[in-house]
């Protein structure tokens, strides 16, 4: 198995929080230079973080997921992408798995609580945007969550049909994943781009084009 198939395996142990220190460096070292791999993190932030909001929230009377439930996420994943070397079809099986299993928590966890009371809105942080590519206008908000943290990018400008990546950057020096999006012209977008650094460890994110240039960025305030 080469180095880049085995860091694909990675992904799914690398958003549940699975991998040591050093295994998740040289995942995100891979993610800066690999744009599959990137694209294939995009689909499973949504799902992983899903199984994190269930294993931090809900009342005490309902029954905790199985101890073991991480491990056959992260092995399902590991299992179905070491087969998708051989078609297209089976890596859309694997992220089916892995959103299969967030799905069937969601419906176990439903039929044992009663109806629970609207969430309260969550509360959002205004952050300062440095534009850097003339035309582009954009605005930001950050919330807090317990399993990371979410900028809520509110802008127009981008190149149409341009794909752009996304990364929170850490007050450890180290570059979190955020995900992307496809630039829209002059048509307003909101994108909701989520990484799994907290944010007492967030310091700030950077867009950048394909090109590796920054085009948007933001500094946060420390807490």
């Amino acid at each position: 198995m080469t180095d880049h198939e085995q860091l694909r395996i990675s992904l799914g142990a690398y958003v549940l929080g699975g991998l040591a220190d050093d295994e998740a460096a040289d995942v995100e070292a891979h993610l800066g230079t690999c744009a599959g791999c990137r694209a294939e993190l995009d689909e499973l932030v949504p799902p992983a973080r899903v199984l994190a909001e269930l294993r931090s929230a809900g009342p005490t009377d309902v029954p905790a997921a199985p101890a073991d439930l991480q491990d056959r996420v992260v092995t399902a994943v590991a299992a179905e992408r070491d087969r998708e070397r051989r078609t297209t079809w089976r890596r859309q099986a694997a992220l089916s798995a892995v959103g299969g299993i967030a799905a069937a928590v969601v419906v176990v966890v439903g039929l044992v609580v009663t109806r629970p009371d609207p969430a309260p809105a969550v509360p959002t942080e205004d952050v300062t945007v440095a534009v850097g590519v003339s035309g582009v206008r954009a605005d930001a908000d950050l919330v807090d969550h317990t399993w990371g943290v979410e900028v809520k990018l509110t802008a127009s400008g981008f190149d149409e049909g341009r794909r752009y990546v996304v990364t929170v950057l850490g007050t450890d020096g180290r570059r979190y994943p955020a995900g992307g999006f496809v630039g829209t012209g002059e048509r307003e977008m909101l994108c909701n781009l989520n990484s799994t650094v907290l944010r007492a460890s967030a310091a700030g994110f950077e867009v950048r084009d394909r090109r590796g240039r920054v085009v948007v960025s933001s500094t946060f305030t420390a807490v």
